[in-house]
């Protein structure tokens, strides 16, 4: 890179854009159960000085598997440890469990820019990976979560970064002679094992298929025997810090057994996702097989470093999701995340290829159309699919709308969301007292993040709540309730006992969620409120 990054307006222009909507509004909407369940280890860091999931009142997830002492083992402890640095400055509330997640996700925006004008060589082809990541609503939902999302992703691209400065160093010696080069290749090589720990310890999910295409792509690139020599050094040291984590964290936990009608369903659910809200698979399909004189001559005119650099975003994107098909028992967007920029980088070299043809007008066109609606994504298509009776007859809604992200994500920012739990947790704050006693199905980290001198009843199943405990509070949330709660003599003489309370709040799933597919940008008015019973009787 002839000039500094820092020279190109387009940066600090995104920068700022990134700035503005990845931190205003971190207060707005109280934390929903996974947000709460980092905020609350990160509060017991503070008083126990690593993550213990019982604080001597409440426990956090009592079902799942800890080590001695209670510590926590589901997930690793760098996200917790950041949410517990923040409360330490800033004291407990929204805005600083959020604040550290999502000043990494700028450093992503910075980063990201770097190693993509870096690895393809083209500064508009970074440009426009930056720019859509920056206008992508996922990626800025995801940011602003006081979770490991932010994390995973930016060490996903630190290791990237450190891996091709380690192969470059080891490609090119230093002027200074053989010293001078085994001295810089030893430090790029100690650089690879931090970034690969520090992934490590935001997300494991992550950290396995990011090394596994890392070693591949070293294979694939013809090393020298210096080359791999080095190479499985840094492996052993990143296996030798990495392994004990993983038999103390147990993190094959993770680990569903395998079906191949699990596999179809991961797939299926992994295409639509992809499709739909981040890259238009095939609307590319289509365009490079029609249009495959003009791509092939673009990605023709590569280097041997180019060329180097997309086999290794194939491989990233390859086995990472090769990955989440194949491994993980659940399927969620938020897994993804650590993909985001590669497969944004993707869509940007296409795109690139209508600019460098001077195709303006209908490359400019495409770019807006694809961050601005989801036109070309899935809306688009279905509408047209819904002009077919055989289809609009099985479709619940037949009227599809184009919707825009973006826009929706902006109404957000100005007008501030209301779930469930903000409902919930107002009326404890003015109504409950020390030592009251708490009956919730869902999302009851929440509660005990906010409001921690409440004893919050452990529940280990969702059948548990039909236990018949009576405390001073109980909160329905009608999608969390077991089979049959309406009708059973437990209910009943809950009414007979307790005070309905009805809030100004929603009765949804959850508070809020990041996946786009669920995420409410406003307060769902179409839903029944939430049900709050306060103990009248003995």
């Amino acid at each position: 890179m002839k000039r500094s990054a820092w020279a190109d307006p387009w940066l600090i222009g995104l920068l700022l854009l990134a700035a503005a909507l990845l931190l205003i509004g971190l207060k707005n909407g109280r934390l929903w159960q996974d947000e709460a369940e980092t905020a609350v280890l990160g509060r017991n860091v503070l008083w126990y000085g690593y993550p213990r999931a019982f604080d001597g009142i409440n426990w956090v997830n009592p079902a799942l598997p800890q080590q001695r002492g209670y510590a926590w083992t589901y997930h690793t402890w760098l996200p917790i440890y950041l949410a517990a640095g923040s409360f330490y400055l800033l004291g407990e509330n929204s805005f600083s469990a959020r604040l550290p997640f999502a000043l990494i996700g700028l450093a992503a925006v910075w980063l990201a820019y770097r190693l993509f004008r870096w690895l393809t060589g083209e500064i508009w082809v970074a440009r426009l990976a930056v720019g859509m990541m920056v206008t992508s609503v996922p990626f800025l939902l995801h940011m602003r979560q006081c979770r490991y999302y932010a994390p995973a992703l930016f060490f996903t691209l630190w290791s990237v970064w450190a891996y091709w400065r380690f192969l470059e160093r080891e490609r090119r010696p230093a002027a200074g002679g053989e010293a001078d080069s085994a001295s810089r290749s030893r430090w790029g090589g100690l650089e690879l094992v931090a970034a690969l720990n520090l992934l490590f310890h935001s997300d494991h999910g992550a950290f396995l298929p990011v090394v596994s295409a890392l070693i591949l792509h070293l294979a694939w690139s013809r090393p020298t025997a210096r080359q791999i020599r080095r190479g499985l050094s840094v492996l052993g040291l990143v296996l030798a810090t990495t392994v004990p984590w993983m038999i103390y964290l147990k993190a094959w936990q993770h680990q569903g057994s395998f079906s191949w009608k699990e596999l179809s369903h991961h797939l299926q659910f992994y295409f639509r996702q992809i499709n739909r809200f981040l890259v238009p698979i095939p609307f590319w399909l289509v365009a490079v097989i029609g249009w495959r004189r003009l791509f092939q001559w673009a990605f023709g005119t590569m280097g041997t470093a180019q060329r180097t650099a997309w086999k290794l975003v194939g491989l990233l994107l390859g086995i990472g999701l090769a990955f989440l098909v194949l491994v993980p028992q659940q399927r969620h967007f938020r897994y993804l995340i650590f993909l985001v920029p590669w497969l944004l980088l993707a869509q940007a070299a296409l795109l690139a290829c209508l600019f460098r043809f001077r195709r303006w007008a209908a490359a400019l066109a495409l770019t807006l159309l694809l961050i601005l609606t989801d036109l070309i994504h899935y809306s688009g298509a279905s509408i047209l699919a819904a002009r077919i009776p055989a289809v609009r007859a099985r479709l619940s809604s037949p009227a599809v709308k184009i919707r825009s992200l973006p826009l929706e994500y902006l109404t957000e920012l100005k007008r501030p969301y209301r779930g469930p739990m903000d409902g919930v947790v107002e009326l404890l704050e003015r109504e409950g007292k020390p030592g009251d006693s708490v009956k919730i199905p869902y999302e009851e980290l929440t509660l005990i993040f906010y409001c921690p001198w409440l004893l919050v009843e452990p529940l280990r199943r969702q059948e548990d709540f039909s236990r018949e405990t009576f405390p001073d509070w109980v909160i329905l949330r009608r999608d969390w309730l077991p089979s049959g709660f309406w009708e059973s003599p437990y209910y009943r003489r809950i009414k007979a006992r307790y005070r309905p309370i009805v809030l100004d709040a929603p009765d949804i799933p959850w508070q809020n969620r990041p996946d786009p597919g669920y995420h409410r940008f406003k307060k769902d008015t179409q839903a029944p409120p939430v049900v709050v019973f306060r103990r009248t009787q003995g």
